[in-house]
């Protein structure tokens, strides 16, 4: 060996040399890990991972809550709040993933180019019997949440919905062509129309998602209106006081207001009104 590969095979420090340091030093080391390092503090030993005696929190989540308390504002707070069995370290994680620049975490079906950025989506419109769809995996709790989409075609109109969808895998245990049958639609699906994808979509349901049956909901580019679905019955599809298609090349901006219960659109930084009030 070489010194340098000398040194680099030295042998971990003895966790028992950490445990045994003062507790106020090892929050503060730990208060310069993000989520997933405290994650792995936790499991690395019960002295951090398992709260002491007289403790409310384990060293790890103690270190997440005091973090999380330290540096998020109070618009993050109400987008924010803690689940019953969320850990600090989770909730402290939900907020690492609520500053980060939103993108498309899922590209379920065929059509899309490769992504260059992850905000930005091209999808080859060969043929319009064909559904794909883009999915960003941020996951809204409580607040208000604004995003714009820049949308640019060379067509006449877009045949584009945008919406909100529950927390759900598209793809897992989801066959493109047996379940999907090649279009991926979660908006068009009901237990009528897709009883394989309707039946998996509302099995990954937790106790996260409340008593709404609201599963779906987007703003059809075509004529403004908007559809919705609990993926059983069938989809509902209505006007609303302000309702406008999108035509050719524009921007979409969706506005969901947990707090009020509602989900408003804008175009070209215009409002046009509330699309649905939210269950």
């Amino acid at each position: 060996m070489q010194p340098r590969d000398s040194k680099r095979a030295r042998p971990l420090p003895d966790p028992t040399l950490l445990e045994a340091l003062d507790s106020d030093l090892l929050l503060r080391c730990a208060s310069y890990l993000d989520a997933d390092g405290l994650a792995r503090l936790g499991r690395a030993s019960a002295a951090f991972g398992t709260p002491q005696a007289g403790q409310q929190r384990s060293l790890a989540n103690e270190a997440a809550h005091q973090r999380f308390q330290w540096s998020a504002t109070d618009e993050e707070r109400r987008r924010l709040p803690k689940h019953d069995d969320e850990s600090d370290i989770g909730l402290y994680r939900a907020l690492e993933q609520l500053r980060e620049p939103l993108m498309f975490d899922v590209l379920a079906g065929s059509g899309f180019s490769p992504q260059e950025n992850p905000a930005l989506v091209t999808h080859a419109d060969a043929d319009l019997r064909v559904w794909s769809t883009a999915v960003s995996g941020n996951a809204m709790r409580g607040g208000r949440h604004f995003v714009e989409f820049a949308i640019t075609t060379g067509a006449q109109y877009a045949l584009i919905h945008l919406g909100v969808i529950r927390p759900v895998s598209l793809t897992k245990d989801i066959d493109l062509e047996a379940d999907w049958r090649g279009s991926v639609f979660p908006i068009g699906v009901s237990s009528r129309s897709n009883p394989a994808v309707s039946e998996k979509l509302r099995s990954q349901r937790t106790a996260k998602w409340g008593d709404s049956d609201n599963h779906c909901c987007s703003y059809s580019s075509y004529d403004g209106r908007c559809r919705g679905t609990d993926w059983d019955t069938e989809v509902t599809n209505y006007e609303w006081h302000g309702h406008e298609g999108l035509g050719g090349s524009a921007t979409i901006g969706l506005l969901l207001d947990l707090d009020e219960g509602t989900l408003s659109v804008f175009k070209n930084h215009l409002r046009l009104g509330v699309m649905k009030g939210v269950d």
